[in-house]
């Protein structure tokens, strides 16, 4: 079906693109007024649908958060929505569904019970304190593998910090913890391990990150010498091309002057 060039041009200069403009118009039999209104319903849908698919991915992350049933059910979320539109705390609703695989009149039962209710409470805040704890225990072995000393990045990590902010206050204190430990010992030998970091066994995060840098200049250098190296071979090549031009140039000379005499 041909479409007008007219009407293709009046429905495109709409902000629409070539090929939706000749669908919509192929669609509602050539009608302009027809062909636009359907755009901007297609257009509606899509952005409908968008929308729609964010809060489906709100809800499943929301969700997880609340666990599965003992029958290894999701929490049923229109129940859960009744439930909060009550006036029942939604992670406490999602709780009583949850314990009694999405029922709602039992769930309610246990929500409107004191008894119940403090102890599903107290349930929540447990499993709060043990997901919360499990997070601190990642960030420490995390942070101790980077080199820190366990207790001081216990104490930092449990003041409840970012790991930008845990990071910020482990870092200065680096050198300074090293060189109180050198110092307190008193121990001459203790002085001269400091002076050479060879001696001691199980180099310290400061050695560590001295070597780091070491490594880092010496693959500076490398990469200085291994540039000039490929300079000089280059200039090498260029050379031994050079004479071996000349060379034939002089061969070429003398042939010429042998045929000429």
């Amino acid at each position: 079906l041909q479409v007008p060039d007219e009407a293709l041009s009046h429905v495109m200069s709409m902000g629409f693109k070539e090929r939706d403009a000749r669908r919509a118009l192929r669609l509602n039999n050539q009608d302009i007024g027809r062909a636009v209104d359907f755009l901007f319903e297609e257009k509606a849908k899509r952005k409908q649908k968008r929308e729609d698919d964010i809060r489906h991915k709100i809800e499943i992350m929301e969700l997880k958060q609340y666990g599965v049933t003992p029958l290894k059910k999701a929490v049923n979320v229109e129940k859960l929505k009744e439930l909060v539109a009550i006036g029942f705390e939604k992670k406490l609703a999602a709780e009583a569904l949850r314990r009694n695989e999405n029922d709602f009149q039992k769930a309610l039962d246990d929500l409107t019970n004191p008894e119940t209710n403090s102890a599903i409470q107290l349930d929540i805040e447990s499993r709060k304190r043990k997901r919360e704890q499990r997070a601190v225990n990642a960030r420490i072995e995390e942070l101790v593998s980077m080199g820190f000393d366990r207790s001081r990045v216990v104490a930092v990590v449990q003041a409840g910090e970012t790991m930008e902010q845990t990071m910020s206050r482990l870092l200065p204190e680096v050198d300074p913890l090293l060189a109180f430990d050198a110092n307190s010992s008193g121990n001459p030998a203790s002085e001269a391990s400091n002076l050479n970091p060879d001696s001691v066994e199980g180099p310290s995060t400061a050695d560590e990150e001295r070597d780091v840098e070491m490594e880092d200049e010496l693959a500076r250098d490398i990469g200085k010498a291994d540039a000039l190296s490929d300079y000089d071979i280059e200039v090498t090549k260029e050379g031994e091309a050079i004479q071996e031009y000349l060379a034939l140039l002089a061969s070429t000379d003398s042939k010429e002057a042998l045929s000429s005499c």
